[in-house]
């Protein structure tokens, strides 16, 4: 928080516990457009959490590290999968890609590809 709001919230801090008097009903359109305020602010906060989750979702999907070994690598595992053979451990799915069946076909070896390297990392 920047000292600017900083300095807004503590005048709104002091404002609010330097009146003793009780509140009423006179003061209810004060009231609302308080709370109004506060819920704007809310809102934004909220708007902008999910777009750094949005941004580091897609920083985090987004993998420089795969190599054409790689991709070959999980060529030969598709084909294997493809070909019916159970110890390949694969299980495909349906996807959404460019329309293509190359582009689809890329998409999946190179998905294959960074997951055969997280297991690796792992290990």
């Amino acid at each position: 928080m920047s000292d600017t709001k900083k300095d807004a919230l503590d005048n709104l801090m002091e404002f609010i516990l330097s009146d003793d008097t009780p509140v009423g009903a006179e003061d209810e359109d004060d009231l609302k457009i308080f709370s109004d305020a506060v819920e704007q602010a809310e809102l934004k906060l909220a708007k902008s959490r999910l777009e750094r989750a949005r941004a580091g979702a897609f920083s985090s999907n987004v993998s420089g590290k795969v190599t054409s070994l790689d991709i070959e690598k999980a060529r030969r595992l598709y084909e294997r999968a493809k070909a019916g053979d159970t110890t390949a451990g694969l299980t495909l799915a349906a996807r959404f890609g460019d329309g293509s069946m190359d582009g689809d076909l890329d998409a999946i070896l190179e998905d294959l590809a960074e997951l055969e390297g997280d297991d690796d990392a792992e290990d």
